[in-house]
């Protein structure tokens, strides 16, 4: 089979599913014969793992080479992890291969861009959530569900201060420390300005806390969270990663470990994911979280606070996103802040939680079967 997903050595979610996928489908009886990563680099191939790893040619979501690429290598299966609006140009010829989609949903109801894709290429969809499942499932569809996951050998409980010890502006284990995890590429989703005013808010009133942002501030397309910082007055509570290991995608999962044990709360109030791996590495480090009561997310708080929100309509997907409420963010960064307190955070809980996406659970109770069922619908 051939693969259309984010290079294994780029440490977005999609990279990071990327590498925990392959090397376990190598070792049933499939075989990855290419990956296609237009999305990570371009003008050369490179290898991982001795599959050789394509990059963009001219169009940057590969629209361009993944029937190409089907058929240079041969490929009886191609299995494509990206947006599906992108693939709108190509929707119509990839029907003439054996195609799959892990297909993330981050509307309500499913974006008219990835409903054309799902149509025209004539795809198996495959789920990555339970809401994206049902969404499929009302537009006709018979998806299947892989969720993503990680590596809980590696994201898991441990020392906290190896973080702390490192930034000027975390005095010691009384600091309460929320995090954030997200890239900022675009004004809404992720919720920036919404977390960004509510930490303020709690940041008057609990002066012995951080907002540790794992992200790039100042981005085209993006939003200036410098400049939003510090028209809030909280410059100086905001921690941010070191902008040359962040920009070249040199910090690795070894090194984000230390990251989330270093908080007492994860913040992921977005406006729709279509999954949210952050979610899952924090629980699984035993970091409970804070999120939004939409999209995949509502079902990846297995420790924590859900917030509420209200409709926002998207245009580009011409779907609904749910923009998280202010207010209720503030009341749960109190209500995680006095858990802290009085020794009620739910570590234990959120540890518990995340293994139920293991890498090698998920791989042996989802993709397998999932492969197996491509095997017989499209006939191998």
């Amino acid at each position: 089979m051939a693969l259309e997903f984010n290079a294994p050595w780029n440490n977005s979610g999609y990279g990071k599913v990327t590498r925990l996928f392959v090397s376990r489908i190598n070792k049933t009886e499939h075989e990855v014969v290419a990956i296609a990563a237009p999305y990570s680099f371009g003008a050369s191939i490179l290898e991982y793992d001795g599959i050789p790893v394509i990059g963009a040619a001219s169009d940057p979501s590969g629209n361009d080479i993944i029937l190409n690429n089907h058929e240079y290598f041969g490929a009886d299966l191609t299995i494509v992890l990206a947006d599906p609006f992108g693939l709108i140009k190509s929707a119509s010829s990839l029907a003439q291969i054996n195609l799959a989609m892990l297909f993330p949903v981050d509307t309500n109801p499913v974006g008219d861009g990835d409903v054309t894709v799902l149509r025209e290429s004539q795809a198996l969809p495959i789920a990555i959530s339970q809401f994206g499942y049902k969404a499929l499932c009302n537009e006709g569809a018979e998806p299947l569900y892989v969720p993503h996951a990680v590596d809980t050998n590696i994201y898991c409980p441990g020392d906290p201060f190896s973080y702390r010890d490192t930034v000027p502006q975390i005095l010691g284990p009384e600091t309460f420390v929320i995090g954030m995890c997200a890239m900022n590429r675009d004004p809404q989703r992720k919720g920036f300005a919404e977390q960004m005013v509510a930490f303020a808010d709690f940041h008057r009133r609990h002066p012995d806390s951080v907002f540790s942002l794992h992200t790039t501030p100042v981005v085209n397309g993006g939003l200036n969270l410098h400049k939003m910082a510090a028209q809030l007055g909280v410059t100086e509570a905001v921690v941010w990663p070191d902008s040359y290991s962040y920009g070249t995608g040199m910090i690795t999962d070894e090194q984000m470990v230390p990251w989330y044990r270093g908080l007492d709360v994860l913040s992921m109030c977005s406006y729709g994911e279509g999954f949210g791996l952050p979610l899952i590495e924090a629980q699984a480090c035993g970091i409970p979280v804070i999120t939004t009561d939409a999209s995949a997310t509502s079902e990846l708080c297995g420790a924590g606070w859900i917030v509420s929100g209200t409709p926002f309509w998207t245009n580009g997907h011409a779907s609904w996103w749910t923009r998280p409420d202010i207010e209720d963010i503030i009341q749960a960064y109190d209500t995680a802040y006095y858990a802290r307190s009085n020794g009620t955070l739910p570590q234990k809980q959120a540890r518990e939680f995340a293994m139920n996406y293991d890498i090698d659970h998920v791989f042996n109770q989802y993709m397998i079967p999932a492969l197996k069922t491509i095997e017989d619908r499209i006939c191998l």
